[in-house]
């Protein structure tokens, strides 16, 4: 079996990679001593919480930064190991080959040590994505995982396509086949931003996973498009998230107001897909303090933008 993905490159895709590509041409990028460390790492942690929130961990920003410096952290003790296994899976990147089997189970042997059986190991048995109990994906046979794994790997090896394309592609064929036990989500997300990293360094500290968190909805439902046969439209989904969080890397490091990452906006969204939704939890999506959100609240409310019904334990916002 080869593996040849069907897609159509668009205008749209076109605009984005380019817009993307002229964007990231902005930032230096090497493997020196960055200008901003601190950015850097911060950026680092936000793509480690992001990621782990999707997968339902509830750690906020702050934790993860606390759990990273040594602290001690109270909270559920798996959420802990996920944090430090993640770390340290992510600062493997720049020594693993995105086109490695053996860098791709060595990875998820860091990610998921000490949390699933099956470690640094393809998957033995028949596994799917479910939702309320209803299978909305059934992936590969198991006994079909290495060979598909491998046919991925040859592809993305030898396609000369652009890098910000192949990595959706990767991204998007990965999910489907589905190779871990578990771990799918973290080792597709991390994989993704290896491949973009060895075009340029610096996307090794671009939290694209944010973006994808905010947009969590939409990230799932164009993976379910993609297994009807439309991969394009994951690969635009990943594109706009993948050029935002460039976008709000060149704001930060020009020291411009950040255009791109408009929390305003993200918190009218969340409002709208969950009314009953918390400040903490607003706060863990976007990667900044409760305080923050708080502030933001207060401000959005005085404008006529949201009210609140109720207390602040059982009530709900409302937008006019």
């Amino acid at each position: 079996m080869t593996y040849r993905p069907e897609f159509e490159i668009d205008n749209e895709i076109l605009t984005l990679v380019s817009d993307t590509a002229v964007l990231v041409d902005r930032i230096p990028d090497n493997n020196e001593p960055p200008r901003d460390l601190r950015l850097r790492r911060s950026n680092r942690i936000k793509s480690i919480q992001s990621s782990l929130a999707i997968e339902g961990n509830t750690l906020s920003v702050e934790d993860v930064t606390d759990i990273i410096d040594g602290k001690r952290v109270p909270g559920n003790p798996r959420e802990i190991r996920e944090v430090k296994r993640a770390f340290r899976a992510y600062d493997m990147m720049g020594d693993l080959d995105p086109y490695s089997t053996k860098d791709m189970l060595a990875a998820h042997a860091e990610m998921m040590g000490g949390l699933v059986d099956l470690s640094g190991e393809f998957r033995n048995c028949e596994v799917g994505v479910y939702k309320g109990g209803v299978p909305i994906h059934i992936a590969p046979h198991q006994e079909d995982v290495p060979a598909l794994m491998n046919d991925l790997f040859d592809w993305a090896r030898s396609s000369d396509i652009h890098p910000l394309i192949k990595g959706c592609l990767f991204h998007c064929r990965f999910e489907y086949i589905h190779p871990f036990v578990d771990g799918n989500g973290r080792i597709g997300r991390l994989w993704h931003t290896l491949i973009l990293s060895k075009w340029k360094h610096i996307f090794a500290h671009l939290p694209i996973e944010t973006w994808i968190k905010l947009n969590q909805k939409e990230y799932y439902n164009s993976l379910s498009e993609s297994d009807s046969g439309n991969v394009s439209v994951f690969i635009k989904f990943m594109l706009r998230m993948t050029f935002t969080a460039v976008e709000e890397y060149v704001d930060e490091m020009s020291h411009r107001p950040m255009k791109a990452f408009d929390i305003e906006a993200a918190i009218l969204r969340m409002i709208s897909e969950d009314p009953g939704i918390t400040s903490v939890k607003m706060a863990s999506a976007l990667g900044v303090s409760d305080r923050t959100v708080k502030r933001y609240l207060s401000s959005m409310v005085e404008k006529g933008q949201v009210r609140r019904e109720g207390s602040d334990k059982t009530g709900h916002w409302e937008m006019p």
